[in-house]
């Protein structure tokens, strides 16, 4: 119960959510996002954080668990909920910031609506597709890799391995950064299979979305190809040969753009989809970035 306490007083909106869920009884998503002043993102990222603590009934209203009707309790004996939702809503720069390096609302949809969460990520592969196949590029884990010569079933085996890679890699990774590997026990010869399976069978939707998360996040790495395109097509002749050194510098600088922005998109993911904090889901997006730097420049491709 104290730890919970703490927990939940170091973070304001959780605080206000449990406040303003324990003094309406019920509330739709709307009216807590109204009542907070908070964006949707937001508040569908810290009610995920709060899932012990917060539930939904048949009408997708939120209410208090038991354990949060307690946690709600202590807060309200130790000061008034008047004076704890009272406190003045972030500035615009601060909202506007959060919104560029911390963009949840971006991944919101996929959790919260199934015509966005098919759509999204199968805008971002078509895209991401259309764009390298086009321009000359092959994708491999982050980088974007020019190859004059290659098929499509090249291609298609080269994203899927990259995306295979990132899932199983910030999957892992998530894992350890968010203090799971303390309370780990590694099951027995006979218990090993069937764990694995009921362990993917619990967590199937999960995976699933995390996966679409992940799908949506690498979107900026069409950039590159994007500009390569553009050029092309309307004959700009703002790119340098293909070989130069002029070339290869204008080639890094949009990788490097590309692969920031991507590593912006998937903190965001990681942190919503795994409920880490934002700064273990930074640790793990910019393993995964240096770790891509270190497998193609093993492998030759760098």
């Amino acid at each position: 119960m104290e730890e919970d306490l703490m927990w939940l007083l170091r973070h304001k909106s959780r605080r206000k959510i449990i406040l303003a869920i324990g003094e309406a009884g019920k509330i739709s998503a709307t009216a807590l996002r109204d009542k907070l002043g908070i964006s949707t993102g937001s508040l569908y990222y810290n009610l995920r954080q709060l899932g012990g603590l917060v539930q939904q009934d048949q009408k997708r209203n939120y209410t208090l668990t038991p354990e949060g009707q307690k946690v709600y309790k202590a807060l309200t004996e130790q000061a008034g909920p008047e004076g704890l939702l009272s406190k003045e809503p972030p500035g615009k720069l601060f909202t506007i910031l959060s919104s560029i390096f911390f963009p949840l609302n971006l991944f919101t949809p996929i959790y919260e609506s199934m015509a966005m969460r098919v759509f999204l990520p199968l805008l971002s592969i078509s895209v991401i597709s259309a764009l390298m196949i086009y321009a000359k590029f092959i994708p491999f884990i982050l980088h974007v890799l020019d190859k004059p010569r290659f098929t499509i079933l090249e291609f298609g085996a080269n994203f899927l391995i990259s995306i295979l890679i990132i899932y199983v890699y910030t999957s892992i990774m998530s894992w350890v950064a968010a203090g799971r590997v303390k309370t780990f026990r590694v099951p027995s010869g006979r218990e090993f299979l069937p764990s694995i399976k009921s362990w993917l069978k619990n967590n199937y939707a999960e995976h699933v979305k995390f996966l679409l998360c992940l799908l949506l996040s690498l979107l900026p790495l069409s950039i590159l190809p994007g500009v390569v395109t553009i050029d092309r097509l309307f004959k700009l002749n703002a790119i340098p040969s293909p070989g130069t050194g002029n070339y290869f510098i204008v080639r890094d600088v949009l990788l490097l753009i590309s692969q920031g922005i991507t590593t912006i998109l998937m903190i965001a993911g990681i942190s919503y989809a795994k409920n880490v904090k934002w700064q273990s889901a930074a640790m793990v997006s910019f393993s995964l970035l240096y770790f891509s730097f270190f497998v193609n420049k093993v492998m030759g491709f760098v």
